[in-house]
This record gives structure tokens, C-alpha cells and sequence, in this order.
């Protein structure tokens, strides 16, 4: 057991505010469960010797933070390609450079981006890249929660050129992971104009058979919008609808050139939306996600940062600011992309199927975080990923005063290692 003394302040998945109490975190069958309350130790009859005690003075605890669209391995082309389109982002510098990456080289790369959710209390998060074998094992020697996605790309990816063969591999991976605890397998079709109608149905099939989420890219530019019309005369949700894709198991990346009728279907389908801001902005796909449309239809959307060869971090809490800031913007409206709304979509861990009973202590003794006139306002406005200082995933302390459970030694192999990998690349 984990007892959190003499916190300022609790914000709890509900987003009610508690000040001056204790967390006690226990496992109860298997399962964690979180009280709050004054004076835990006495109220519960506790023995001091039976726990783990953190001094929870000047912090602020809040639960996990959720990143549901994430490709951590990227962590190895962080400013590698900047202040490009996406399309020659994509052909001139992240494919070829991708084409060079082994197994090795994307297991430090997610190790060292699992690292950099932690630091920043993330505590589930949902991925989509190449070698996912390499990548679940990086997220359970962290100890995060991770919806580890099979990618299918038609022409192929550096693990097989061939899409059958990739097929296979994916079910094989969902049907080898389909019982662990901390990481779900899944399935990743791109994106419509990367796989075709037989793909995606086939996907579907699988993410139907195993009972796993689908996840992929839809809408994210313009452009691909626009090829599709002129193709197939269809957008690419109401393609994905028409070939029996859109589903309560899909995640769908990005959604920025949709219309209000999409925005019906997706309600209409219980498709899940990952809205990251910051990889748009900063790759100017243009147009911005229809939050409002949304959430006025009842979608579940949550937050995502994309890679970080294109945000180029993986911290939600800055994530948390631009959603907020960029929909106040381009509805000239700032009642929207309120507090409450901006914490709930990060705080969902249950749009990935894990319970969110992870805590996150924020340090509050820092000049941006004072005063604090609303603790909830100061998460969302003020604070950043480096304000972090413990991290609990299930039960386990991961960070504490702001060091890894791992060595120096141990961090500084990851470091070398990624040194050595980015001499690749050009």
C-alpha cells in the first residue's frame, strides 16, 4: 500500500476538488483502488510499517494522463525533419530514414519514449508503429499502460514488404497478447490512402475476432481528402462507413477536414477520435477539428500528440494548453475547449479500456503554479510536463521526486545506445 500524506490538493476523475487530505492507494483483488480523505492513517487503521509513505506537501495529485495517439519510437527522428509539408515530410525524410531502423533500434527508441511519458504522467497511451513486439516489451519493463497497434501499410513495412504476410503477423501478435494485463494488442490500417477497401475490411475482421481496437489516421489533411473526392467520390468517413469500418472499436487519428455530417457519423457509429493539435499545427495540415460539432453529437474524443518527429514531445499537459488555446482561437469563442471539458479528454483512460486508477503528484513549489486561485486552471493554463514529480501506474511507484526508478547507469546505456542509432540517419 501507498499512502500520499498532507496533499494540497486532489483533482479525481470526476474533476472534484478535495484540499488538505491523503490518498491511500491499495490493491483490492487484484484490482487498485484509491481513497481520499484527512488523516487515512488513523480513519483506516494503518500500520506505518505495512506502507510506502510520500510527502505530498506543496503537490497537487491528479489521476494518469492518457495519450491516444502516439508513434514512440519517432522519439529517434526528433528534429529530424522540420518546417516541411507533409507529404515531402513524409517521402524525402521520414520513410527512408524509417527504412533503415532494425528491431533493436525501435525497442530503445520506444524505451526511451515510454520514458518521456512517464516524466511527464502519461500512464496509458495507444501506439501505432512497426515492430510492436519490440514496442510491448518496452512498455511492460517500464510499467505503462499501452494499446500496442500492429501497423498495415499496403506497399509494406521495414518488417515485411508483403502485405498478406503483415496480415498474419498482426494476428498473430493480437492472438500471442490478447490476455495481458497492462498491454492490449491491435490492430493500425494507416489510413485510406495507404490501405485498401480488402485491407481495412480484413483489419476489421481481426480487431472484430480478438475483440481489440482498430486504430488509423483519417482526415488528417486537405489533400487526402480531396484525392479521395476526386477518386472514389466519396470522403474518407463516409468511405470507411460505406465498407463497414466505422465502429465503437475504432480510434481515428486526426479528423481535421470533416464535415458536420461526418462529425453525424461518427456519433451515429461510436467512433473514438484521438484530436492532436500540436502535430497539426506544426505540420499546418490546416482546418481544425470540429471539437465543438463533436462533443455537441456526443463523440468521445480525447488527446493525442502524434510523434515527436512531427510535436516533437509527448507531453500531454502542453497538449491540454493548445486544445484549449486553438479551438478558443478559431471559434472566437473562449467559453470553449473549457477546463472541465480539456481535463476529461485527458484524464480517459477508459477510451483505451484500462481504468484510470494511476496517480500523478504535480510539484506545486514552482513560480509559474502560484498562487493558486483554481488548481484545475493551473493544470490546464500553467503547468507543464516537467511539473511532474511522482508517477503510480497500478499500484507502482515508476517516478519519484522526479527520478526514474531505473538507474543512472541504466538511463545513460538508453542514452548511448540512441546515439549511436541517430549516426543513420540523414
Amino acid at each position: 500500500m501507498i499512502l500520499v500524506e498532507n496533499l494540497n490538493y486532489v483533482v479525481d476523475k470526476e474533476l472534484n476538488v478535495y484540499e488538505s487530505v491523503d490518498i491511500l492507494i491499495k490493491k483490492e483483488n487484484e484490482k487498485t483502488k484509491i481513497v481520499i480523505g484527512k488523516n487515512l492513517l488513523e480513519k483506516e487503521n494503518l500500520n506505518k510499517k505495512d506502507l510506502k509513505i510520500i510527502d505530498g506537501k506543496n503537490k497537487c495529485a491528479m489521476p494518469g494522463l492518457t495519450n491516444t495517439h502516439t508513434h514512440i519510437p519517432m522519439t529517434l527522428l526528433r528534429g529530424i525533419a522540420d518546417d516541411m509539408i507533409l507529404q515531402n515530410w513524409l517521402n524525402d525524410k521520414i520513410w527512408p530514414n524509417e527504412a533503415k531502423l532494425t528491431k533493436e533500434d525501435v525497442y530503445y527508441g520506444s524505451f526511451l519514449g515510454g520514458l518521456e511519458m512517464l516524466r511527464f504522467g502519461i500512464t496509458s497511451f495507444n501506439e501505432m508503429y512497426f515492430f510492436s513486439e519490440e514496442i510491448l516489451g518496452a512498455t511492460k519493463e517500464i510499467g505503462l499502460k499501452g494499446v500496442i497497434s500492429f501497423p498495415i501499410i499496403d506497399f509494406g513495412t521495414p518488417e515485411s514488404k508483403d502485405l498478406n504476410k503483415l496480415l498474419k503477423m498482426a494476428e498473430k501478435f493480437i492472438k500471442k497478447h490478447k490476455d495481458e494485463k497492462i498491454v492490449k494488442p491491435a490492430i493500425a490500417p494507416h489510413a485510406p490512402y495507404t490501405c485498401s477497401k480488402e485491407t481495412y475490411t480484413t483489419c476489421k475482421e481481426i480487431a472484430d475476432e480478438y475483440n481489440t481496437l482498430l486504430h488509423t489516421h483519417i482526415s488528417e489533411t486537405r489533400y487526402e481528402v480531396v484525392e479521395m473526392e476526386n477518386n472514389i467520390k466519396m470522403r474518407p468517413i463516409e468511405y470507411l462507413e460505406n465498407i463497414g469500418v466505422l465502429d465503437s472499436n475504432v480510434i481515428g487519428a486526426h479528423c481535421v477536414w470533416i464535415t458536420k455530417d461526418e462529425v453525424k457519423k461518427l456519433a451515429k457509429h461510436n467512433v473514438k477520435v484521438s484530436h492532436c493539435p500540436g502535430s497539426n499545427m506544426k505540420l499546418a495540415s490546416g482546418g481544425v477539428m470540429p471539437l465543438v460539432e463533436m462533443l455537441n453529437e456526443g463523440v468521445k474524443v480525447s488527446i493525442g500528440t502524434d510523434g515527436p518527429a512531427s510535436n516533437n514531445n509527448l507531453d500531454i499537459l502542453e497538449e491540454m494548453k493548445i486544445t484549449a488555446l486553438l479551438h478558443k482561437a478559431h471559434r472566437w469563442d473562449p467559453t470553449v475547449g473549457d477546463i472541465d471539458t480539456v481535463l476529461k479528454m485527458a484524464f480517459d483512460s477508459e477510451i483505451l479500456g484500462f481504468e484510470n486508477n494511476d496517480i500523478v503528484l504535480l510539484d506545486l513549489n514552482a513560480p509559474h503554479l502560484r498562487p493558486v486561485n483554481n488548481i484545475k486552471s493551473n493544470i490546464v493554463y500553467s503547468a507543464n510536463g516537467n511539473d511532474v514529480d511522482t508517477v503510480i501506474v497500478n499500484g507502482r511507484v515508476l517516478l519519484e521526486n522526479k527520478k526514474f526508478i531505473f538507474g543512472d547507469k541504466f538511463l545513460n546505456n538508453i542514452y548511448k545506445k540512441i546515439g549511436k542509432i541517430k549516426e543513420k540517419f540523414n
